[in-house]
């Protein structure tokens, strides 16, 4: 990606609080990825294993830590945390892709604030309450009794405040559906993003807090909490009534049970199935890694025996000890 102009490496050490090692005089004119660099880019590197991609021509200078530098022979900018000086050097560089979008005249919404932005084709009830500086994108999605913070971005095809999933048999044993009436309340900096709901809580409200980063095609269910700077990876599901802490990560696939609670600082691994309460911080994994299949199926089979095998084991042992 092109910069806005060409910068010398002290300009943007200076912009963003790092150092400059070798070259000082060095500049660069574009910002790519290791893997497809440009003439004259600048690019990160946060990997030692990473240091030899550094070697072709294209690239001017890298982001890096002091202990990587050493290993490099470009100019480099030193940061404690390379790939977030890119990511901030990306950020005040581009454009944002809203700008392609048409408005919507949301006079009329009183809930709305002025200075929030809505695209043409998203939905809002005229009870719903945004703050300022969101973005709303096409096709989403907000229902009544709605409250969404300030600098919230939610992105195309989400649904915010849909009806959670209660249901309740009747005398005759048959399904009949329990009215949500609750809401959602989102904070203040928190992404939703595409095709991702969050339904309303069943009386209570759903709570989404500050800065929860929440990524496609993830369902949260009625009356869950998720603690504040949380990050939700693609495909997660969330059953109702759980609550989750605060700087948890959870990776993509997982599953989470409801009516339990997750505890701060929790990192659960992708396609993990969460079942039960998480009273400890820490990584947390679950599943079976994949294998060919041959292997899986007879794996599986001796599985289902188990219980057979410890018995004989137990025999054994007892036996030899006579």
């Amino acid at each position: 990606m092109k910069l806005q102009k060409k910068y010398t490496l002290v300009e943007l050490a200076d912009k963003y609080n790092c150092e400059v090692k070798n070259d000082k005089s060095a500049h660069v004119d574009s910002i790519c990825s290791l893997n497809n660099p440009e003439k004259n880019c600048l690019v990160f590197i946060s990997d030692s294993n990473s240091v030899e991609l550094s070697l072709n021509e294209n690239i001017c200078a890298v982001i890096t830590t002091n202990e990587i530098s050493s290993s490099i022979n470009k100019p480099c900018i030193i940061s404690k945390n390379p790939q977030f000086v890119f990511s901030k050097i990306l950020n005040d560089n581009h454009d944002d892709n809203f700008s392609i979008f048409k408005l919507q005249d949301t006079s009329s919404l009183k809930g709305v604030s002025g200075q929030a932005k809505i695209a043409e084709g998203a939905f809002i009830a005229s009870d719903a309450q945004i703050g300022k500086n969101s973005l709303v994108y096409p096709n989403v999605t907000i229902y009544s009794n709605v409250s969404i913070g300030e600098n919230v971005r939610i992105h195309s095809g989400a649904v915010v405040g849909s009806d959670g999933f209660g249901l309740v048999k009747d005398e005759k044993g048959l399904w009949q559906k329990v009215p949500q009436v609750g809401g959602v309340k989102i904070g203040d900096n928190v992404e939703i993003g595409a095709n991702t709901t969050i339904d309303r809580g069943s009386i209570d409200v759903t709570c989404i807090m500050d800065n929860v980063k929440i990524d496609n095609l993830v369902h949260i269910a009625h009356n869950v909490y998720i603690g504040q700077n949380t990050a939700i990876a693609a495909c997660v599901g969330i059953a109702g009534s759980t609550r989750i802490g605060k700087n948890c990560t959870i990776g993509g696939g997982v599953g989470v049970n409801g009516h339990i609670e997750i505890t701060d600082e929790v990192h659960i691994h992708g396609m993990a199935m969460v079942t039960k309460s998480l009273e400890q911080s820490g990584h947390y994994a679950s599943g079976t890694t994949i294998e060919p299949a041959t292997s899986w199926r007879r794996n599986q089979a001796r599985f289902k025996d188990l219980d057979n095998i410890l018995r004989k084991l137990t025999r054994d042992k007892g036996a030899t000890n006579e």
